[in-house]
């Protein structure tokens, strides 16, 4: 719609030169003007025409006077928007006045006519006029906008639908290759060990046999043999327990005491802490969690050797291990003064295999078994570490309340 619209004004009046003065008065304001002779024409022109501004209307014509003519205008609502101003040679009374009102005028303006007074109130009701246009003229550009707007969202949401059922798709299909990968994983590494084992047991015997038949150097070889075997088995091992976690994910939930499993693992690892001198700092300020037992005892197992097999030869060893609250987890943090770890270092910390110092023993997965058995669980595992100082792991524990409040109330 045209924001600046032509202003058309129906001229009504008996008499030409009535209506010529009136065009004559308003003609510099480059309005469009049609005449009308009678109120039956006017009708018949706005049968065909509704696009009028405004209508200026004698109130004393033959046949159809102006009221009646203002009246049957009026009566249809394809008309009712234009307003109509009568033009008389009469001062009629209140009456009169109110009649024309009643009959659908907005304004009069007496013979003889004032030419500042007709273009001033017919001003007033063209400015109104553009004004309605362009309110009309925006609120078509807004349904425009706002229907092209829905159309998009409608395709933008047609559209991730299908790619949401697409990602759901490809999701499931990722978990069965990842359940398949995981069972074969677990499989092949279970099926391996029976062979691994035979030839363990004949590598054993025939080393008996000939023993005092071979010289130092195939004797050698038998042992190279030996531990090649031994890496293989823990190898294989390794393989089965990263399975093993993603099969453990719904395990059983407990409450368990950290000081507990701590003194656990230290009974098992006593050998290594005699070796080491290691000394234990232990603050547990939230003292139990409810978690898998299994699972936590890995997490922690893990940190405790790991500070303790990659310690400082110029310092003793010491670890300081405590669980405090940081809302909304609960947070397991173990420091120790060891060798420390690099930026690179640590970016590469919980990969698969990846041992950052070569002269301590060990496969390189239990950090990355670590991390996925707190990110199973919807934790996360954060280090700080700096070369020659140390390095301190933090495990947020996801809350678990509901699980609590269910376990004790099933209790």
């Amino acid at each position: 719609m045209d924001t600046r619209p032509e202003i058309k004004i129906l001229l009504v009046d008996d008499r030409e030169d009535n209506l010529f003065s009136i065009e004559a008065v308003l003609e510099q304001n480059g309005y469009t003007f049609v005449r009308a002779n009678s109120g039956r024409q006017a009708l018949k022109i706005l049968l065909k025409e509704q696009d009028f501004s405004l209508i200026l209307m004698d109130v004393q014509m033959p046949d159809l006077d102006g009221f009646e003519t203002a009246s049957l205008i009026y009566d249809r609502e394809k008309l009712r928007h234009i307003p109509i101003i009568f033009i008389t040679a009469f001062d009629y009374g209140e009456d009169t006045m109110y009649k024309g009102y009643q009959s659908g005028a907005v304004d009069y303006i007496f013979k003889p006519i004032n030419p500042a007074l007709l273009k001033a109130k017919v001003s007033v009701f063209i400015d109104l006029y553009k004004k309605n246009h362009q309110l009309m003229a925006q609120e078509q550009r807004l349904k425009a906008i706002n229907n092209e707007l829905e159309e998009r969202v409608k395709e933008r949401t047609e559209e991730l639908v299908n790619k949401n059922v697409e990602l759901e798709l490809k999701n499931q299909e990722l978990k069965k290759i990842n359940n398949d990968l995981d069972n074969f994983v677990y499989t092949a590494s279970h099926d391996l060990k029976g062979p691994i084992a035979n030839l363990e047991g004949l590598i054993t015997i025939l080393s008996k046999k000939i023993k005092d038949k071979i010289g130092q150097d195939e004797l050698n070889l038998f042992n190279m043999i030996t531990t090649s075997i031994s890496k293989f088995n823990n190898t294989i091992r390794d393989l089965t327990e990263i399975t093993k976690v993603q099969k453990d994910f719904n395990e059983e939930l407990e409450c368990i005491a950290f000081g507990d499993i701590a003194e656990d693992i230290k009974r098992d690892i006593q050998k290594l802490i005699h070796e080491s001198g290691v000394t234990f700092t232990e603050e547990y300020t939230v003292p139990d969690i409810l978690y898998a037992k299994r699972n936590l005892r890995s997490i922690l197992y893990n940190l405790l050797t790991n500070g303790i097999k990659y310690r400082s030869p110029e310092r003793p060893v010491h670890l300081y291990v405590k669980t405090y609250t940081e809302s909304p987890y609960v947070v397991l943090s173990v420091q120790d003064n060891g060798l420390g770890l690099s930026s690179a270092q640590q970016s590469k910390l919980f990969t698969m295999f990846k041992r950052m110092h070569t002269h301590v023993e060990g496969s390189g997965i239990g950090l990355y078994i670590v991390k996925r058995i707190i990110e199973n669980n919807g934790g996360r595992i954060d280090v700080e570490s700096e070369q020659g100082k140390g390095t301190m792991f933090k495990v947020y524990f996801k809350p678990i309340e509901e699980k609590v409040v269910s376990s004790s109330e099933s209790a």
